[in-house]
């Protein structure tokens, strides 16, 4: 298994289209983007996009600076008021949520929007706004960069900077956009030649962890890439070396402490006994046959999905948006391993199967939790685009031509198609 392939290659040969664009001019185009979609709003009521419920807005009564919000939805809101409530008043938002626990271990965006705003209650909606901009932009920017160094037109990050899921967690003051952007660069960073390359990229693993867990598939899979070594399926015995475990466990503890130290404390001295997302794992399905027939469920191929039946026009859409291209992306990965053993493709295959082929049944129910929950697959294929144009030759460009699934104007296009059967056709 080849480690250094994310590492900072030596000069390659580039195409012409490499050139088509700078990184910093792909970053400034999704800021434009961003900005055009979200400060007229955000000048007018920044409410709109934490779109809180009365439901939970009336919930408690412990806080008065969640008192004073302005409740958008007359039902129950969507997720962004919790971050909100955390942000706004850690001491008593809890009050204000059905699984604090689970909020409260997501801590790195809402914190980062109360540190910027001074806790000023006011200001934090804004703030959240302006971070998940900035989030946005950072993750293409390390994207493009990443691109640029190996020899790829730094113009396909903006595939991931216009990605329907992560402008709907844009959107909704969610927590992927910072989560994932933050994962991007330590991608970026990444090199196992360099210590210090090494700690930089773990520690922006540890605060993406932070920010949302469902990152920490790229992290675990670097840190067994680091254990590994370099060589095909046949050496890796011969190639195992005692530095490679040392580095390998330095890198894993980096990344993955701050997450667990932080749940820790939650559960015991923040929250005591409050339940995080661990336990929540399976928790979707109807338990039949006790503990067991629950595990057998969550084991069951696409059962999300499934579960759907019988399919509207906006689930063929979700279908067509999400599973399609990832399904078509783990055949690639496939093939890539059986020309090369090397990570990225493991990075394709890990995410697919976790929020695709066995996605917990609540995310399937619509494309605003289909496309968030996309969104690590989106950056595990953008990852592995070099190895494409290494391993396929010619035929790269045909596969790179699928990327076309991930992109915007095609959700936009099959979106309006398949809606305008209407929302009583089914398949």
């Amino acid at each position: 298994m080849d480690v250094h392939a994310l590492a900072v290659p030596r000069v390659l040969q580039r195409e012409r289209s490499a050139r088509i664009a700078s990184p910093w001019v792909v970053a400034a185009i999704v800021a434009l983007f961003y900005s055009l979609l979200m400060l007229p709003g955000l000048a007018s009521n920044p409410y709109q996009f934490i779109n809180i419920g009365r439901q939970y807005h009336t919930k408690g009564s412990s806080s008065a600076a969640i008192k004073n919000a302005r409740p958008i939805d007359d039902k129950i809101g969507y997720d962004g008021q919790f971050y909100y409530f955390l942000a706004v008043d850690p001491k008593h938002g809890r009050d204000y949520m059905d699984t604090p626990g689970v909020i409260y271990s997501r801590i790195g965006y809402p914190m980062t929007a109360r540190a910027l705003s001074g806790g000023n209650a006011s200001v934090i909606p804004y703030m959240m706004v302006l971070v998940n901009i900035l989030a946005a932009v950072g993750g293409t920017l390390a994207i493009a960069f990443f691109m640029k160094r190996r020899g790829l037109p730094p113009a396909l990050a903006l595939l991931y900077g216009f990605f329907p899921g992560l402008a709907l967690g844009v959107l909704r003051d969610l927590t992927e956009p910072l989560a994932f952007g933050l994962a991007a660069a330590a991608l970026l960073v990444f090199d196992p030649r360099s210590k210090l390359r090494l700690f930089a990229s773990a520690s922006l693993f540890g605060m993406a962890m932070l920010t949302r867990e469902t990152v920490a598939l790229f992290p675990a899979i670097l840190a067994l890439g680091l254990l590994i070594g370099v060589g095909t399926a046949a050496e890796w015995r011969g190639r195992f070396r005692w530095a490679n475990l040392g580095r390998a466990i330095a890198f894993a503890e980096i990344a993955f402490a701050p997450l667990y130290i932080w749940r820790h404390l939650l559960t015991t001295v923040v929250l005591p006994h409050a339940p995080t997302q661990e336990a929540f794992v399976g928790s979707e399905h109807h338990v039949v046959n006790g503990t067991a027939g629950a595990v057998l469920a969550a084991l069951v191929p696409f059962h999300a999905m499934a579960g759907q039946w019988p399919w509207n026009g906006e689930d063929v859409t979700n279908l067509l948006t999400t599973m399609l291209p990832a399904l078509l992306w783990a055949a690639i990965a496939i093939a890539l391993l059986r020309r090369k053993l090397t990570l990225e493709p493991w990075f394709v295959l890990a995410n697919v199967a976790v929020f695709v082929v066995f996605l917990p049944t609540p995310i399937a129910v619509d494309y605003g939790s289909l496309g968030r929950a996309s969104t690590g697959v989106l950056l595990a294929v953008l990852v592995t685009l070099p190895q494409v144009s290494a391993s396929f030759g010619e035929r790269a460009r045909l596969v790179r031509s699928t990327l076309v699934l991930w992109s915007l104007p095609f959700y936009l296009v099959l979106a309006i198609l398949l809606n305008a059967l209407g929302p009583k056709y089914v398949w």
